[in-house]
């Protein structure tokens, strides 16, 4: 009785924290290859170990005019070396569950490390201070 009561429990509890966003200190391995994150201002953002990329519907007006015609390019992204890009086709759609990025919370993954506060959204490389930064309303994006 005790071994089963321990199992339903352990259930019980899996069932309860699969939900949740992760916190500051999670397992980095955790994570499937691509992580998906949902910013306040609409804007979508990708993250792997070799690039942090992020779409904002509409596209940024920042970004080069469409080859098309048709707006701004939706597409931003840094690589791990720091090396920025626009990019005229967007991140594609979630492979996984989308995390919404909560104000002040960071987001530690694949060393990357996201920040949402009411100023914007920053995304650092861990170690090598690579990375950008996405404005509140999603208009303006600063590499570093």
């Amino acid at each position: 009785m005790r071994r089963q009561s321990a199992a339903v429990i352990g259930m019980v509890a899996t069932f309860m924290t699969a939900g949740l966003a992760p916190s500051a200190s999670a397992d980095l391995e955790a994570y499937p290859p691509f992580q998906y994150f949902l910013t306040t201002s609409g804007v979508r953002c990708v993250v792997s170990a070799e690039r942090v990329a992020c779409e904002r519907p509409g596209g940024f007006p920042a970004a080069p005019v469409s080859q098309a015609g048709a707006g701004h390019w939706p597409a931003a992204s840094v690589d791990a070396d720091g090396t920025f890009s626009w990019d005229e086709t967007g991140i594609g759609p979630s492979t996984g569950q989308q995390i919404a990025m909560v104000n002040g919370q960071p987001y530690p993954v694949h060393k990357w490390v996201l920040l949402l506060t009411t100023e914007g959204t920053r995304l650092s490389k861990v170690g090598n201070d690579h990375g950008m930064n996405i404005s509140i309303d999603g208009n303006v994006v600063t590499p570093y």
